[in-house]
């Protein structure tokens, strides 16, 4: 990694961080910014899930107070997170480089409506 790459990779992830903060989304930025340094795609997406790792335990931590009386919606988000993530990760494994590049631009698309049109929904 060059000295131009690392400095542009502490941008995109304070850009990211402070989206995050905000409203969530930051992969919009990370993601493409390592696929555009040249990361696989595949390497790119497990790199860019890692490094929100932190951050959302931080935000679980930081709400601590908000989510008391809302066991019952935590476990039944919880769940279905976890079963998502795994099953989410296993396809990751098992899908061939190249067609996990081709839906790239598609899953960011996707995800990107999705966050526009997430009040509405």
């Amino acid at each position: 990694m060059t000295g131009s790459d690392a400095g542009i990779l502490f941008a995109a992830s304070t850009m990211a961080g402070a989206v995050n903060s905000i409203a969530g989304g930051g992969s919009l930025i990370t993601f493409p910014v390592l696929v555009w340094l040249g990361r696989e795609p595949i390497l790119a997406n497990a790199t860019n899930t890692v490094s929100l790792s932190p951050g959302s335990l931080a935000a679980l931590h930081g709400y601590r107070r908000e989510l008391t009386g809302l066991g019952q919606w935590v476990a039944w988000g919880t769940t279905p997170s976890i079963v998502g993530g795994v099953v989410g990760a296993l396809l990751l494994l098992h899908t061939p480089a190249p067609v996990f590049a081709w839906l790239v631009p598609w899953l960011i698309f996707f995800a990107t409506l999705l966050f526009a049109l997430s009040g509405p929904i």
